[in-house]
């Protein structure tokens, strides 16, 4: 399929619903709204910000109740119909990482029904070796352990190839004439051969080193501003809070994140991490350990936003490695 029809499908998107997509701005490539097809930023660059506030909202109204009613009323969640458009593969693995986090959540669930993840590609061999990816070895069938809609491969001749995820891709496709294109059917998120060895290497690494030195040194520059959580494609930390207004409360929930004081603060005022160093082994070991015991995944996708994001230029990728050279000794 050539340039102009795949402008085509996007135009009709547009009429369909909200389109958001990766946009220049400035120099810098942002996930915004966008309201024509050449707005697009097709470079495949890791934008700054990250496609998890559409499908997980910074915050949200969960329930309310009211003064002398017996039950609490649901606040049911309005999704608009959205395509989410220009996912990188990187991406595609955190919004496959929150897909199951919230597997049984009624409101991303509900979200979710609204929403269309659209992948693209330059090259999949060349954007993992662009990307510097730490996280993981490339496999040739990553496709089919990706949670997405529609996926668009660009070609160096400039065709384009269109691949489908689920009956809604599917139907998205057929509804908009576009008859070729491959269906890759969802072989789970966990190849048969099973995890990548790496997952568990970086585990290791954090796990076997709670007392290293780099604690104290990244303690001593980090700021505790919680911007590298904030845009963390994988981070989906949240407070609940119960907001009222007059007559009626309405439990919310909204982003956190383990990097503020207030985090881990219980009844009574006590704090299990009350320092930023145990906050920083915290994070890492959330990312590297636990996600990988309870879900055999990746909390790390390598897409470095949040050494990007970071006022003094933390670097996560060199971090682990310093780990893993000390877990060797």
């Amino acid at each position: 399929m050539n340039k102009k029809k795949v402008r085509g499908f996007i135009t009709e998107l547009l009429k369909k619903g909200e389109v958001y997509a990766p946009v220049k701005k400035s120099g810098r490539i942002l996930v915004e709204k966008i309201d024509k097809s050449e707005q697009i930023n097709w470079s495949g660059k890791i934008p700054n910000n990250t496609f998890k506030s559409i499908v997980l909202p910074p915050k949200e109204e969960l329930f309310s109740w009211k003064k002398g009613q017996k039950n609490i009323n649901t606040i049911e969640p309005k999704q608009k119909k959205t395509f989410v458009l220009g996912i990188n593969i990187l991406d595609l693995q955190a919004l496959a990482l929150l897909e199951q986090v919230f597997e049984k959540d009624y409101y991303f669930q509900k979200r979710r029904q609204n929403i269309y993840y659209i992948g693209f590609t330059g090259g999949l061999v060349s954007d993992f070796r662009r990307y510097k990816v730490f996280h993981q070895k490339y496999e040739e069938d990553v496709l089919e352990h990706l949670i997405f809609d529609v996926f668009i491969e660009k070609q160096k001749n400039n065709n384009h190839l269109f691949f489908s995820g689920s009956e809604k891709g599917q139907r998205l496709l057929e509804n908009n004439k576009i008859k070729d294109y491959e269906n890759i059917e969802f072989a789970g998120l966990i190849p048969e051969e099973g995890a990548d060895p790496r997952i568990e290497e970086n585990k290791q690494a954090v796990l076997l080193n709670p007392n290293h030195p780099l604690w104290d040194e990244l303690a001593r520059i980090c700021l505790g501003c919680g911007r590298c959580t904030l845009d963390c494609p994988t981070c989906f930390c949240f407070d609940q809070q119960d907001e009222k207004g007059g007559e009626t409360i309405v439990k919310t929930r909204k982003w956190g994140s383990c990097l503020f004081p207030e985090f881990s603060k219980v009844a009574g005022g006590k704090k299990d991490l009350e320092t930023i160093k145990k906050r920083l082994y915290f994070w890492y070991y959330h990312k590297f350990v636990r996600i990988a015991d309870e879900y055999n995944y990746y909390g790390c996708v390598s897409c470095m936003r949040c050494f990007k994001t970071c006022p003094v230029a933390i670097n996560i990728a060199k971090n682990l490695q310093k780990l893993k050279k000390a877990k060797k000794k």
